[in-house]
């Protein structure tokens, strides 16, 4: 009998190490599928987030291109509440605020004293998203967030009216520093010295640098045609013309409203002297200067137009140094408007007697 007990107690032995090892591979794999279930989760969840993510930034997206920049702003700062780190929501909302402030218009004021209290909730919008992004951009969009500080801060001064010193500009050429051919920094740069009667030459010089980037050129045409409008100053007249005269040429779109002005300003026989419009005709090569006329005042013919229309073109013949043709339309023109009194017949009359002399 103790010998079949010393027999068993030995298979026990042998057989315990098996049976120890079973157990412990039954909870390996109990462990291994609960990891298993544990990762499919995560990964389930976290496509689910990505995919309430990438629909969220769609949105900001889409506000972004109606305009509805203060939307968008909302939309990429609710992304990043669950995710401050998350970069495509950083970068976007950064990309929303330099929009902002190249299309800023003051939305919701109903009188003219609330202009500038909701500009000013607006920039207090922007400016905190490019201070930040400030902190985080490198290479060239450094100087782009730079110039659009500086920028920020002029709608600051001038639209919120709350405040001055000389932070705009500062901005402005602090990016030039790092980026001396910067589209923005040159245009912004640009505007503000139109606008605040800074050097016609030099102001115009830093927005050829913009258009020669070949960035943004519809936001540079609209800080370099808005800042030159109406400047009664002289070579103001001669830039309209050569920023028009390029634009025909180079097939940029212009909008009637800046066609309108333009000629109102420079080629108008009732609101420009002599001296104003020979600026205007002698900006550019006689033959571009009639084409670029004729595609400034594309509307459909009428009587009164075609006397303006030869009213210029007999100014251009002269500048061009063709007198006789020119002295010629002027003596047909005075024909035509021997009843009509007015600024174009006071200066068709001069314009015979100045070439009859010659």
């Amino acid at each position: 009998m103790s010998e079949e007990l010393k027999n068993l107690e030995q298979e026990v032995k042998k057989e315990w190490p098996a049976l120890i090892s079973g157990v412990g591979g039954v909870t390996a794999l109990i462990g291994l599928s609960v990891s298993i279930g544990g990762g499919i989760t995560w990964l389930v969840n976290h496509h689910r987030q990505e995919t309430e993510r990438q629909a969220k930034i769609a949105l900001a997206q889409a506000q972004e291109q109606q305009g509805d920049y203060q939307g968008a702003l909302a939309t990429y700062d609710g992304i990043l509440k669950d995710d401050p780190l998350y970069k495509p929501a950083l970068q976007g909302q950064l990309t929303a605020a330099m929009e902002w402030v190249e299309d800023f218009h003051v939305i919701g004021a109903q009188t003219d004293d609330d202009v500038a209290p909701t500009a000013a909730k607006e920039i207090d919008q922007i400016m905190p998203v490019l201070d930040a992004g400030l902190t985080r951009a490198k290479g060239a969009q450094t100087a782009d967030v730079e110039a659009h500080i500086g920028w920020a801060h002029w709608l600051n001064q001038k639209i919120a009216e709350r405040e001055f010193g000389p932070a705009a500009q500062q901005n402005l050429r602090t990016a030039l520093t790092l980026d001396p051919g910067n589209v923005y920094a040159n245009g912004m740069l640009g505007n503000w010295m139109l606008q605040n009667d800074g050097d016609l030459a030099e102001a115009m010089r830093h927005f050829d640098a913009a258009v020669a980037s070949g960035k943004a050129r519809p936001f540079v045409r609209k800080l370099e045609l808005g800042g030159l409008r109406y400047l009664d100053k002289k070579g103001a007249r001669a830039a309209q013309v050569k920023i028009a005269n390029e634009m025909r040429k180079d097939g940029e779109p212009l909008d009637d409203s800046y066609k309108s002005r333009i000629l109102s300003f420079c080629f108008d026989p009732v609101a420009t002297d002599h001296d104003e419009l020979a600026e205007s005709l002698s900006a550019v090569p006689p033959d571009e200067a009639w084409k670029t006329y004729l595609w400034l005042d594309d509307n459909p013919p009428q009587e009164y137009r075609e006397t303006v229309h030869s009213f210029i073109h007999a100014n251009l013949l002269e500048l061009s140094g063709d007198k006789i043709g020119s002295l010629a339309q002027f003596r047909s023109l005075q024909q035509q408007l021997k009843d009509s009194p007015g600024s174009m017949k006071d200066s068709v009359d001069a314009a015979v007697a100045r070439l009859s002399r010659g």
